[in-house]
């Protein structure tokens, strides 16, 4: 017998919505990455700052290639001074027209002949000038600009409107001249034989002079001069002689100098050894003789400049 189905029964009841789950919005972060960039810019702009300021405050060194790199001026440089470059040199074509202005200085008369350069420095004002303090510079170059040698220009006193000569030997035949002051920061370092200690020497000669310059601490504290002159054929050789055994004698009256000559038929040579530290260096005229606690590096710069050799 067939089973009887039963009626279906709707129910009247009103469908309601069901949640199932929930979508966010997504904002929009391009704010966000702005700043980010933004931050990242001036990072980057001004990371030698960030490093230099970042070793301080750790008490560490920072290395010269990014103190220069800065924006701080490095140690011992003052703000606002300007460090010469290349494209500041100013190159004179030379010839005898020539005149360079420094300051009240103007240097003019210039001649070269036989190797010999020679000119005048002239005090263009009523007042005298004192440079003795200040380091001056005579560079010559070639046509394409490659230095060639530098010399020493030692400005005394010069009284206003009036000049002071000067002789340099230039072997070499040069196109520009370049007057430049510098100070002892532009001049290069020198490694003496014990350089973690600063101990060593250094030696200069030229002609009939051998100056010894000893260190400690790479500071200067004793000089050994000896003077050797064996050429009797030489026409003013016996006004040096009797010149040199003027100065050992002088000398041997000196606090801190010790001096000695000795005069044979072959020639004549004299030993002057300085204790700089007992020495008065205003009582003797030799420029050469640097007082104590000069650094090596000015010692061996200077020394050349004045045509020197030093090893």
């Amino acid at each position: 017998m067939a089973k009887k189905k039963e009626p279906v029964i709707l129910e009247d009841v009103e469908l309601k919505p069901q949640v199932i789950g929930y979508a966010y919005e997504k904002k929009s972060n391009l704010g966000r990455v702005i700043i980010i960039f933004i931050i990242l810019i001036i990072a980057v702009f001004y990371i030698n700052d960030i490093t230099v300021f970042i070793n301080n405050l750790l008490g560490k060194k920072t290395p010269s290639t990014i103190t220069e790199g800065s924006g701080k001026p490095s140690e011992g440089e003052k703000p606002g001074s300007e460090q010469p470059g290349e494209d500041d040199t100013e190159y004179n074509l030379f010839n005898e027209s020539l005149e360079i202005k420094s300051g009240s200085l103007t240097l003019n008369n210039f001649k070269y002949a036989n190797n010999t350069l020679t000119f005048d420095i002239n005090n263009s004002t009523t007042s005298p000038v004192n440079l003795s303090s200040r380091k001056y510079f005579l560079e010559t170059y070639t046509e394409d600009k490659t230095l060639i040698n530098r010399f020493k220009v030692d400005i005394d006193s010069i009284l206003g409107n009036n000049k002071e000569s000067y002789t340099f030997n230039e072997v070499s035949s040069f196109s520009y001249l370049v007057f430049v002051e510098k100070t002892t920061k532009d001049y290069p370092e020198y490694a003496l034989s014990d350089s973690e200690n600063g101990i060593g020497d250094i030696t200069c000669k030229m002609n009939d002079d051998t100056y010894i310059y000893s260190f400690e601490n790479n500071k200067l504290t004793k000089i050994n001069h000896t003077i050797s002159n064996s050429n009797i054929s030489d026409a003013n050789y016996y006004n040096k002689y009797n010149e040199v055994q003027t100065l050992v004698n002088n000398y041997k009256t000196m606090e801190g100098m010790t001096a000695t000559f000795n005069g044979t038929q072959n020639g004549y040579s004299a030993v002057i050894t300085i204790d700089l530290e007992k020495v008065d260096l205003s009582k003797v005229n030799n420029k050469y003789y640097y007082a104590k606690g000069e650094e090596a590096k000015v010692v061996d710069f200077e020394m050349i400049t004045y045509g020197y050799t030093c090893s």
